[in-house]
């Protein structure tokens, strides 16, 4: 655990869900280093609070829950005797998705059926009466239907589930091996116990990861207009020790692509893949079986050789599924989250979560930044050139004012750990960090997917950029 100074003051708490010794033997925090200690001197005079003015910084924030959306088909009978021919030859160029789907819902009830087999001249019935009379006669009809549809959705759906798959396992990987992430949990882990102090709250060992969602909702005592928020101060701590840590998102190339995958919907999909291989074996046998078979009914020459196909992909998407289910709940055990349903958290959400805690902090960092370059005064730095001049060998100084409009060059302001003018030792890496945050960009890495998501407000053109 980090090493914590005791406050001499009061300071505002930060109300996180701490974790304590038992739960964390096999998590990240298990692995904090128990010499890191980052500076913290102005702690204090940032979160300290008097007894009689102290209220709860900590604002309660719910997330909206999704609307849920129902969707109401209404479709018309259809009356058109060609589709048992569709149906038995199983023809894809006539029978769309949305036709099986329509044919599936609107099947003769087995009281129309028996209506329809007692009527003795069916040339006098109506049009959708006839329709059924057509099609009632095929053997199984709504599992050879099943199957058919099956077979166009496992066609389309196949291909997109696989990558969803390795995105999030490769989202997971690269959560949990971020070292810089560590580090920036390791900051906020000494900087929540400092807050705390001795209360329950403190000498905490790790904490949930919710508490990120927190931190820009916990307002500074005294931080002003430059560090608002714990966030601000977060930001604030780590420019001063190591700005390149602010841009932890650049070792998860795949963390964005991964929120936006619902592995409960790809893991139900993989299940229906298989309960829809064995009705189509099953339905496979049974039309081989039958002895009312027509004689252009393709049923049993188009899905078989689909079965055999597509047996081997769908049983490799099933042990991929549930590899990647345990690389899941390793994870939650590594970062102390539920492992286990219901309280387990969905893998896109935890993505999310740590996706908008790397905006919040770059954009937070960025204010901190461009707020401190403004309180700099600038002078003007005064250029000494050699002038030839004929009637002296010596050399001219040339420092006029600004208003004479004589050339002269500004000095950079100070970087986080007050040092002026010049590139230092790690100075480079500093300026990159904040253009790569002011730009809204990360560092060209080869097959990383494409970022939809930017800092806000990083783009303003005026803002002061240091090359």
């Amino acid at each position: 655990m980090p090493k914590i100074t005791r406050p001499k003051t009061r300071l505002k708490p930060f109300f996180w869900n701490k974790l304590t010794g038992p739960v964390t033997s096999s998590t990240i925090w298990n692995e904090i280093s128990p010499d890191f200690s980052p500076d913290l001197s102005d702690l204090e005079s940032t979160f300290s609070i008097d007894d009689a003015t102290s209220k709860s910084s900590q604002l309660s924030v719910s997330s909206p829950k999704k609307q849920a959306v129902t969707t109401l088909l209404d479709i018309t009978r259809a009356n058109n005797v060609d589709i048992r021919r569709a149906i038995l030859e199983l023809d894809d160029n006539l029978l769309s998705v949305d036709d099986l789907k329509a044919i599936g819902k609107q099947l003769p009830t087995s009281e129309e059926i028996t209506r329809i087999k007692d009527f003795e001249d069916i040339g006098k019935l109506a049009k959708a009466d006839q329709y059924f009379s057509e099609i009632m006669v095929i053997p199984r009809l709504s599992h050879r239907l099943e199957c058919m549809l099956f077979r166009r959705k496992l066609e389309l759906e196949i291909e997109e589930i696989r990558p969803e798959l390795d995105i999030t396992r490769n989202a997971s990987r690269e959560l949990r091996s971020s070292t810089r992430f560590n580090r920036v949990l390791q900051t906020i882990l000494a900087v929540g116990n400092a807050l705390n102090g001795s209360s329950f709250r403190g000498n905490a060992r790790g904490f949930q990861l919710d508490a990120l969602a927190k931190l820009k909702e916990t307002k500074t005592a005294k931080g002003g207009s430059t560090c608002p928020t714990l966030m601000h101060y977060i930001a604030k701590v780590l420019l001063k020790n190591n700005a390149d840590l602010i841009n932890f998102i650049e070792e998860m190339p795949h963390l964005e692509a991964a929120a936006r995958v619902s592995v409960q919907t790809v893991t139900a999909s993989i299940q229906s893949f298989v309960v829809g291989m064995d009705q189509v074996k099953e339905e496979i046998k049974q039309t081989q079986t039958s002895k009312s078979r027509w004689s252009n009914d393709r049923f049993v020459a188009v899905m078989q050789p689909f079965a055999i196909q597509m047996s081997t992909n769908v049983d490799a998407m099933k042990k991929m599924s549930t590899s990647l289910e345990t690389e899941l709940r390793s994870l939650f055990v590594y970062f102390g989250e539920p492992p286990d349903p219901p309280e387990a958290p969905k893998p896109e959400d935890f993505f999310g979560m740590v996706l908008l805690f790397s905006s919040s902090l770059q954009k937070a960092a960025l204010e901190v930044h461009d707020a401190e370059a403004k309180l700099i005064p600038t002078t003007p730095k005064v250029v000494v050139e050699e002038t030839p001049d004929a009637e002296s060998s010596g050399s001219t100084l040339k420092a006029t004012s600004d208003s004479l409009g004589q050339k002269h060059t500004l000095k950079p302001p100070p970087d986080s750990q007050g040092r002026a003018g010049g590139r230092t030792l790690g100075r480079g890496g500093f300026d990159e960090a904040i253009r790569s945050m002011r730009d809204g960009k990360r560092r060209a890495r080869p097959g990383r997917p494409l970022s939809k998501i930017f800092v806000d407000g990083a783009r303003d053109s005026r803002l002061y950029d240091r090359e």
